[in-house]
């Protein structure tokens, strides 16, 4: 319990402090406005007159220049919107266009099929209608893929647009030799004409026709000349080295074909026979075309791409059919039913590598 004589004492010592508090205050004030972290509100309050009307002048013309600006962008800015918007759909028109097309061309040469199987013709004549129309029915049925996903622009599917190409106009010049046809097949030749050059042309130039760095003519050439270099180089591996010879075997079934017809236009050879020759010609050339396809992959260890697996399955198919109905116990029979199983083993292969 506190004495009255401490009470005392402590009452005095509070009078005292609070003194000294009352005294030291303003000075503390003072110093506490003039300290750095104050010092600009001080300045803006005490801000001259003609300040002030300097500062509100640049505010008024900054806000008039931006209220111009905003007026100006207003105006511009739903025309560039437009016009990349157009491009756009440009664009867009041209892909489902293209992609409809190669769409068509596989339903035709399906439809070639099934027509000729309506009529009442030997097997072997069936079967060799079904191999003929694998080809561009399964090479079209890739190029959807292609189209779909943006590839057109590699090597390997302008490679295979300018076959269907050389396919569809040698084609129609068989019907122009022969003086007729299936009716289905000569629509199928004119979308195949059609869309493989615009397929083409979009691998080269782009949809919008215009970031391509090469011409056709010259995109054209570099590939002739990357074609003949692969055939004649060296195969990198056993895969590589089956495919360039089942390349080779067909390139010089193509060549022997293309001796028989110079040899028939010299000798006056009726149309219709030129016609029967032009054909196996062409279709010699578009299977050749395929099998150096899958060398070229084969060389780039890309074997493991779909596309790559389904033109395994197609040359297998094809080469499996000629070898039947050629006679499977005659050399070039057996050589074409080998090499079929040899592309049928590497589609597999391939195909169970990729799913692993």
């Amino acid at each position: 319990m506190v004495t009255p004589p401490q009470y005392k004492r402590c009452k005095m010592n509070l009078i005292s402090l609070l003194s000294a508090v009352l005294l030291l205050a303003p000075r503390g004030v003072d110093a506490f406005l003039a300290s750095p972290r104050l010092a600009p509100m001080p300045q803006v309050q005490r801000t001259s007159t003609s300040v002030r009307s300097k500062v509100t002048s640049r505010s008024n013309n900054n806000l008039t220049s931006n209220n111009a600006a905003i007026k100006t962008a207003s105006s511009v800015g739903p025309l560039m919107l437009s016009s990349s918007g157009e491009d756009f759909c440009k664009i867009q028109g041209r892909k489902k266009r293209v992609v409809m097309g190669y769409r068509a061309m596989t339903a035709l040469y399906i439809a070639v099929f099934l027509y000729s199987a309506s009529k009442s013709i030997a097997p072997n004549t069936l079967l060799a209608i079904t191999s003929y129309v694998a080809m561009p029915a399964g090479l079209s049925y890739i190029l959807v893929g292609a189209a779909k996903h943006d590839r057109l622009g590699s090597d390997t599917y302008k490679r295979i647009n300018l076959s269907l190409l050389e396919y569809a106009v040698l084609g129609l010049s068989v019907f122009v030799l022969s003086g007729g046809g299936n009716p289905i097949l000569k629509v199928a030749y004119i979308i195949t004409l059609i869309n493989t050059i615009k397929g083409y042309a979009y691998g080269v130039l782009g949809l919008d026709k215009k970031s391509g760095s090469d011409t056709l003519f010259q995109d054209f050439m570099k590939g002739v000349k990357s074609t003949i270099k692969g055939i004649c180089s060296d195969p990198k591996n056993m895969k590589s080295f089956g495919y360039w010879s089942a390349t080779l075997m067909v390139a010089s079934m193509k060549l022997l074909k293309l001796k028989e017809i110079v040899h028939a236009v010299t000798s006056a050879v009726a149309a219709k026979d030129i016609a029967m020759l032009l054909a196996r010609f062409n279709r010699l050339s578009l299977l050749a075309l395929m099998i150096y396809t899958l060398k070229d992959a084969a060389d780039r260890d890309r074997l493991s791409g779909t596309t790559f697996i389904q033109l395994n399955y197609l040359c297998a198919l094809v080469l499996g059919i000629v070898g039947v109905i050629g006679g499977v116990m005659t050399p070039l029979g057996g050589t074409n039913v080998a090499f079929a199983a040899f592309f049928a083993v590497n589609g597999l292969s391939s195909y169970f590598a990729k799913s692993a």
